[in-house]
């Protein structure tokens, strides 16, 4: 089982790399919808849609709101440039919702009956994904060379494999028992400190790399690198709990050993939306 968990994570991360260091910004916005039809397929498991034409209709419903959404946004063949008010609304309304989710989270179970049900978990999966979707368009257009996104990609994969050798190893007391009972502060801690010696090792060059990120003070650095952090392990918590709901183990099957995309994608969706919103504000 490890050794199927490396050769896909493998072969994910090689795959990654070379969509977002290799394509333009068309083929890029072309490749990451359709790759978040995928994972709004596999989010028909968390709202309770488990016959194939309850998933159609959610999938199909999606794909016109992001088709709405990229002409609304701009995103024709030749344009480099994007609907500012428009991103920055989508994006806020990720954050708020990421934000709200905090709550519901420390209070589970309570207050269950505010969010549960087919059509409000259907409006979570748009919430959850649509600013992610959005977000990493906003960071391929604003680093064309896709190093933006790597960055980010590494940074919540470091919060994810230190919290979790971390909180294997050493982890005592619980985070958030009821909805994940594997999850400990001293994984929280392991993340926390993986991520920012990932950020140090990776700061000379980022700073060659991605000249956008030019000027950006010690203070808006720390700001992204904390943004990180917390959503990341939001967004893992609240796939959890959306699991336990369900009583599913994992949202889909697709990747060998890792169970679905969402699986593996849950932190990053939910750190995309606050990381891109404050990079996209400090540098305009």
């Amino acid at each position: 089982m490890l050794l199927e968990r490396i050769k896909t994570a493998l072969i994910l991360a090689a795959g990654f790399i070379i969509i977002s260091t290799q394509s333009s910004i068309l083929i890029f916005n072309l490749l990451i919808s359709g790759s978040m039809i995928f994972v709004a397929w596999e989010w028909c498991s968390l709202v309770g849609f488990f016959n194939r034409s309850s998933k159609i209709i959610f999938a199909s419903g999606f794909i016109a709101i992001v088709i709405f959404l990229y002409l609304k946004l701009g995103l024709a063949p030749e344009s480099t440039q994007i609907n500012e008010e428009l991103s920055l609304a989508i994006l806020s309304s990720g954050v708020f919702f990421w934000i709200i989710s905090t709550f519901f989270l420390y209070h589970y179970p309570k207050y269950t009956n505010s969010w549960n049900g087919r059509f409000k978990l259907s409006i979570v999966g748009l919430l959850t994904i649509i600013p992610a979707w959005n977000g990493m368009i906003i960071l391929k257009i604003l680093n064309p060379n896709g190093y933006l996104l790597l960055l980010i990609v590494i940074l919540v994969a470091a919060t994810d494999v230190g919290a979790y050798f971390m909180g294997k190893s050493f982890g005592r007391r619980k985070l958030a028992e009821e909805l994940s009972p594997n999850k400990t502060w001293e994984g929280v801690l392991g993340g926390s400190a993986a991520c920012i010696l990932a950020t140090i090792l990776l700061m000379p060059l980022a700073n060659v790399l991605i000249p956008e990120a030019d000027g950006i003070s010690s203070l808006s650095s720390l700001l992204l690198v904390l943004s990180i952090i917390f959503f990341s392990i939001i967004g893992d918590l609240l796939e959890s709990m959306l699991k336990r709901n369900q009583g599913i183990k994992d949202s889909g099957d697709l990747l060998p050993g890792h169970g679905g995309i969402l699986d593996r994608i849950d932190g990053l969706l939910a750190a995309v939306p606050c990381f891109t919103l404050i990079l996209f504000m400090i540098t305009r």
